[in-house]
Formats: structure tokens, C-alpha cells, sequence
């Protein structure tokens, strides 16, 4: 063995703190985009609410029949983001700050601050901290994967090792049970976490794949005969489980998700989709004058030090400026995108929502799967049949006898309204009706998208 030096070349994009942060505003809903202007505005005096203060929403056409998008707003671009200036008093300026302020509602930790304020403080490779942000980016309200791992890695190649001490080192964290799959995984997790032995985390683990629904149902003896284990030490398992939440990352959800404001709206008018870009939440920031003005006026030993200052403010709040913009122009591209993917949706209702990936609507606007997938997070869209969550349109399909594939939401609609005509219907008659429609649907596949709409099975509904 000898010790020797060598020289590499490779290629490596570094996400700059700018980049990093435009990512982070990507993902803000609204009212949370709102509160970090607040923020902003509290601690930069370079930053200023014009006279005009909100901008007419943004409004675009597209036809129903297919016809060439009729827009009152073209592809944007920078020149459609030049900052105006406006001339008036500094009290006019400070009295529409401060109605910007206390128009603001202050709201807590969201999830990923609260993992990366952890992932902070933790002494680790640059590798390995750099899959963690990831990780954590990729996760949704629940604290589950948005992305298949698979899907998260595949434009950039990492060192499984890494991989699986990201993925563990987040994973340790609080709260326990968050970086998995399911809420199954979850509570497995929790339980391991917890200092369970392996013998009894086997017989855990078994009890959350196989046997929850019939617990659910107080087949107590059933359960204990297949697990070959007492009555009494099946109920502590079972009260062990209870103590458990499902869903570890809800304990972190804002204040200002008591409420929702949509992002857009599509709607049908006159024949037309409609898209409107709502920006009425949100004040049309813009430099202060007298603020830059500052540092030409200053003068004697501190002027260098104030003039410092000065122009790292105005740099900051220009910064702030342009991701926000960059922000809407993101959301107004997919926005369309998605009008024209889910045509038949906006137009027809519900029943005719297609199968769609984070793919290929990144496609279509030029941006990574993974921009798609941090900007369809705790965002809304309202329309004519109600306001949905932007994830919503995403979805596996399912196969139809037509040869096309149908969203897994509108089979669960399908469902739900099958069992709201007749709750009696057991999975397997579910199942068959729904081939009668034209889904093929297999028994084990319906028995698990009415879990997740929290219907219980026909045996409690009776």
C-alpha cells in the first residue's frame, strides 16, 4: 500500500444559496409566500409597497375545442418584470408597510425547516448532506416521499452508500417516521425508533402490513391465532401501535392552512378555459428610492461601512424581487400546461381526470421532475368543480376497456360513489361493477384506494 495524489475532472452543479432559496419560495403556498415578504420587509428598509400595491391578476385563454391559446398574457419574459419606480413620501411608503404587516398572519415551522434546522447541525459529509436536502425537499405534508427514490436520483448519480445514510440520518430525526413510503413504513419506523427488540419489531411490522383492518374490525383472537402470540400480548402491540401517529409530518402543518388560498383559478366562460394567476394576496414589491439615494449622500469615517450596508440591502431585496417573479412565471407555465393536460377535467368534471406525471408536465416547460414536484406542494386550484390540491392532478392510471388509462383519483371517486349508493357492497362486487363500467380494477386495488379515503370495509358498514 502507497500513498499517492491525483487529479480528477468531473462535472458537478453546486446549488448556489440564491438557487437554493428560489427553490424554497417555489414550494411557499400563498399566505406563507405572504409571511416571508412580511419577513423581508421587517428587516430591509430597501424594500418598498408602491402606491398601486396589488396588480390586476393575470389572465389567460384557451378554447374548448382545442384552438389555438387566445392569451391576454404572453409567454412571460423579463421584460414583462422591469421594476418601476414611484415618487412619493417616505411616510406614504412606511404607512403602507406597515398595513402590509399587520394584514400578515405570523405562522409556525413548517416540516422541511424543521428537518433542515436539524440536518444544520449535524457534522456529515457534503455527499451525504446534499442527498439529506433532497430527501427532504421530496417529501410531502405527511412527511411521505413525493418521488419514488429511484425517480429522485436518476439525473444524478450518487454513492448508495450515501443514499442509505442520508436516508437513515433524516430518518432519525424528529419527528420519528417521516422519509418513507407510507404510513405503514412510518409506524414500523416509529416502532424501531422506539427501542423495540427484533423479535417483537417483527411481529409489529406484521401486524401493520397484514393484519390492521381486522383489528380495526376486533378480531382480536384471529389475529393472535395467525401470529401464534397471546391475546394480552397482541393488545399491547396494538396499544403500542395506537400510541403511534400514521402521519408524523401533520404535526407541522401553518396556522394559515386552516384556510386556503387557491394559487389560480381555471374556469369555464363563455365556451373558454379561463386561467387566472392570482397575485391580489400579494403586494408588487419595488426598490426605495431615497433608500438607494442613501449612499451617495454619505460622507466622513463611517460613510464606507454605511455604504456597505446600504448596497448589500439593495442587493437582497433586488434578489427577493426577482425570485418571486421567477415564482409566478414558474406556476403561469404549468399552470397552462396543466389546463391543456387536463382539458376534459376543467370542462367535464371530476369523472374525466387523466392519468398525468410530474414528467411530463416538466417537459413541457423545460424544468426538472423535481421543480414540478416541490411547486405542487400545498398548493390549490379552483375551478368549476371545486378547489382541488395542484397533486391532485397527478396520478397513476388505471386500465380501461377503451385502451386509455383513467386517474386513480377518478376511480376513487367512482368508488366512493358506488358505496354512497350502497354500502353494503363488499370489494370483490365493487370491483366487478367497476369492470361493468369499463376499469379493470382488481379486488386487492379497491380494498386499497377505499382505505385511502378512509372508508371502512363493508363488514363495519353494515
Amino acid at each position: 500500500m502507497d500513498l499517492s495524489l491525483t487529479q480528477s475532472l468531473k462535472q458537478e452543479q453546486i446549488l448556489s444559496p440564491q438557487m437554493l432559496q428560489s427553490l424554497a419560495l417555489l414550494t411557499l403556498p400563498v399566505q406563507e409566500l405572504k409571511a416571508h415578504i412580511q419577513e423581508e420587509i421587517e428587516k430591509n428598509p430597501a424594500l418598498e409597497i408602491p402606491e398601486g400595491e396589488f396588480e390586476e391578476p393575470i389572465k389567460t385563454k384557451i378554447s374548448t375545442d382545442n384552438e389555438e391559446t387566445d392569451g391576454f398574457l404572453s409567454a412571460p419574459d423579463a421584460a414583462d418584470y422591469e421594476l418601476s419606480s414611484f415618487s412619493s413620501s417616505d411616510y406614504e411608503a412606511s404607512d403602507r408597510k406597515q398595513e402590509m404587516l399587520e394584514n400578515s398572519s405570523i405562522i409556525g415551522e413548517s416540516l422541511s425547516e424543521h428537518l433542515l434546522s436539524q440536518l444544520g447541525e449535524v457534522h456529515t459529509s457534503e455527499s451525504v448532506s446534499e442527498i439529506a436536502e433532497m430527501l427532504i425537499g421530496n417529501l410531502d405534508e405527511n412527511g411521505f416521499f413525493i418521488l419514488p427514490l429511484s425517480s429522485l436520483f436518476e439525473e444524478k448519480v450518487f454513492d448508495e452508500k450515501d443514499i442509505e445514510a442520508a436516508l437513515s440520518l433524516v430518518q432519525s430525526f424528529d419527528p420519528y417516521g417521516v422519509c418513507v413510503k407510507d404510513f405503514r413504513e412510518s409506524l414500523v419506523l416509529q416502532a424501531k425508533n422506539s427501542g423495540m427488540n427484533e423479535e417483537d419489531l417483527k411481529i409489529f411490522s406484521a401486524i401493520v402490513y397484514d393484519y390492521l383492518e381486522k383489528l380495526n374490525n376486533g378480531k382480536m383472537t384471529e389475529v393472535s391465532r395467525a401470529l401464534k402470540i397471546s391475546e394480552e400480548d397482541l393488545q399491547t402491540f396494538y396499544s403500542i401501535l395506537k400510541s403511534f401517529t400514521p402521519y408524523p409530518g401533520r404535526n407541522f402543518s401553518r396556522e394559515s392552512e386552516s384556510y386556503v388560498v387557491p394559487e389560480f383559478s381555471i374556469r369555464t366562460k363563455g365556451g373558454r378555459l379561463v386561467l387566472t394567476i392570482n397575485r391580489d394576496s400579494l403586494p408588487n414589491l419595488e426598490i426605495s428610492d431615497s433608500f438607494a439615494s442613501l449612499a451617495s449622500s454619505l460622507s466622513g469615517p463611517e460613510a464606507k461601512e454605511a455604504s456597505k450596508y446600504i448596497n448589500a440591502s439593495l442587493a437582497e431585496a433586488k434578489l427577493l424581487i426577482r425570485q418571486v417573479e421567477l415564482r409566478y412565471q414558474t406556476i403561469y407555465k404549468a399552470a397552462i400546461a396543466l389546463m391543456e393536460a387536463q382539458h376534459d377535467f376543467f370542462t367535464d368534471g371530476p369523472r374525466y381526470l387523466k392519468a398525468l406525471s410530474l414528467k411530463e408536465i416538466a417537459e413541457k416547460i423545460g424544468v426538472h421532475e423535481t421543480t414540478v414536484s416541490r411547486l405542487s406542494q400545498n398548493k390549490w386550484v379552483d375551478t368549476d368543480w371545486g378547489l382541488f390540491q395542484l397533486k391532485y392532478f397527478f396520478s397513476q392510471g388505471v386500465a380501461t376497456d377503451s385502451g386509455e388509462s383513467m386517474s386513480r383519483n377518478a376511480v376513487k371517486d367512482m368508488i366512493a360513489e358506488i358505496i354512497s349508493e350502497n354500502p353494503k357492497l363488499s370489494d370483490q362486487k365493487i370491483s366487478d361493477l367497476l369492470k361493468e363500467k369499463g376499469v379493470s380494477c382488481a379486488r386487492r386495488t379497491v380494498s386499497k384506494y377505499r382505505s385511502e379515503l378512509n372508508i371502512n370495509s363493508s363488514f363495519s358498514r353494515k
